[in-house]
């Protein structure tokens, strides 16, 4: 069976984070510091989920609520994407066992009576194990009420020069929006060398807390088989200087989508917000940490998990034919992943 029977699983905020060799959620804010776009146009929703965990030092349950992102791909009925790992602990009811899930203001998407009939993921500790597992498909019962276009997901092999990311998350200090917010990205074409992460000057400056770093990487990569089954951004700008400046996804952008354009204009879903990696233990030979900045502002590696990956096409196409609505595409792409000028903020 594809979904999670029971959220009996230790807390976790929802997004993954690897910290010097462990898989662990790490309370985390923002897309930090992308646009504003509206939901509706880059149909992307946001969800609330409600979490069970038991405490057994006093036999009592503790609930909580988190927010992910998700990815609108059919409307009849109406499908979303998300990532699994966001079903960590999810309460469950109904004689289905279905999860705790609902979207966020479905009205500015023109959704209404939305109600949850089928959920597909796989239970959290093969999550942590192969990222490979990181996607959940989520099917309601709604009245659509607008013009939504759902997102094709697109199963080329194909890497863009870019990328848009979208989710809901926000940075520190950043104000909360009702719509997702959306930053371009150039990816990371080698994840085999680690200078692409964190260049060699930054090596020059504190060798060990780059060997330290680099190590944590390394682990990463074995975690799954990363040059096929993900797709990763930095935080480098155009002088390879690590800028916490620059949009990166992290908690809320979670299940969020990785965009292209086609060559008809319209977005089409390339990947979903899987990991993000940050190599903490701030060093006052790095230049970029700045005390009043929290560590939690420093990711360096964000992981799309790619839809046309064999093992996620597989759960894909199991969903589809148990009654989701998902639809695949290989035409051709727009100018290799750029989009037109901005369609809103």
């Amino acid at each position: 069976m594809w979904y999670i029977k029971q959220g009996l699983l230790r807390r976790i905020a929802p997004v993954l984070v690897v910290c010097m060799g462990l898989t662990m959620g790490y309370p985390t804010q923002a897309i930090i510091h992308g646009l504003t776009f509206p939901g509706m146009t880059i149909s992307t929703v946001k969800l609330s989920i409600q979490h069970a965990h038991f405490l057994q030092s006093v036999e009592k349950w503790e609930y909580y609520d988190s927010i992910c992102s998700a990815a609108i791909v059919g409307l009849k009925p109406l499908t979303l994407i998300t990532a699994a790992h966001c079903m960590k602990e999810v309460r469950l009811t109904g004689p289905k066992d279905l999860p705790v899930v609902g979207i966020a203001q479905p009205e500015l998407l023109g959704l209404e009576d939305v109600r949850l009939t089928q959920a597909f993921y796989r239970p959290f500790d093969r999550v942590a194990e192969d990222l490979t597992q990181d996607v959940a498909v989520l099917v309601f019962d709604a009245k659509v009420q607008s013009l939504i276009q759902p997102l094709r997901i697109r199963i080329d092999d194909h890497v863009p020069d870019v990328i848009m990311i979208c989710g809901y998350g926000r940075g520190y200090g950043e104000a909360d929006t009702r719509h997702p917010r959306c930053g371009e990205r150039k990816p990371v074409h080698d994840l085999s060398d680690f200078y692409q992460i964190l260049p060699k000057p930054y090596r020059d400056m504190d060798e060990m807390l780059h060997l330290q770093a680099q190590t944590q990487f390394a682990y990463t990569q074995e975690l799954v088989h990363a040059e096929k089954a993900l797709l990763a951004v930095n935080r480098l700008n155009d002088l390879d200087q690590y800028d916490h400046t620059i949009p990166m996804p992290t908690v809320g952008d979670s299940g969020g989508p990785w965009l292209v354009l086609n060559a008809q204009g319209q977005y089409e879903l390339l990947a979903i917000t899987s990991l993000v990696e940050r190599f903490y233990n701030p060093s006052a030979n790095w230049p970029f940490f700045q005390k009043q900045v929290p560590l939690s502002e420093y990711p360096y590696v964000a992981y799309g998990l790619k839809l046309s990956h064999p093992e996620v096409l597989g759960f894909l196409q199991y969903a589809q034919h148990s009654g989701a609505d998902i639809q695949f595409t290989s035409a051709p792409l727009n100018h290799y992943g750029k989009r037109p000028a901005n369609p809103g903020r």
